[in-house]
């Protein structure tokens, strides 16, 4: 039988172990950059995988702990923000602000004072 430590550090490596995949990261990006929640094609898409199953198997990886899927679409969850700030931080040439930065001091990628994105990102050198 399993303690509840067990249980909570086999979950923290399996959601690691979820980002270990170059396309998850293609779609946390992906979802960094949307203005709005997306489609499963639009996504699809914009993250260029061809092959639907194989892009529904690595989406299903995400979802839950850093995609959350509501009735407008596919956005990052909460978790999903935190990963590509840490990515962004650890990229020297990405600039990552938060929504809170942004409305304090005007967001640095748009330029708006009222910026109402939670996360706003640069994502060129990535």
């Amino acid at each position: 039988m399993q303690t509840d430590h067990e249980t909570v550090r086999e979950e923290a490596l399996d959601a690691l172990a979820a980002l270990g995949n170059e396309h998850r990261i293609r779609i946390l990006r992906a979802l960094a950059e949307a203005e709005t929640p997306l489609s499963f094609s639009e996504l699809r898409r914009r993250v260029g995988i061809d092959d639907t199953g194989r892009f529904n198997y690595h989406l299903g990886e995400l979802c839950g702990r850093f995609v959350r899927n509501g009735e407008s679409g596919y956005e990052l969850g909460t978790a999903g923000e935190r990963v590509v700030l840490a990515a962004a931080d650890l990229d020297p040439e990405a600039a990552a602000v938060t929504g809170q930065q942004a409305a304090a001091e005007g967001c640095p990628v748009c330029g708006e004072r009222d910026c109402d994105r939670l996360v706003h990102i640069h994502l060129d050198g990535w």
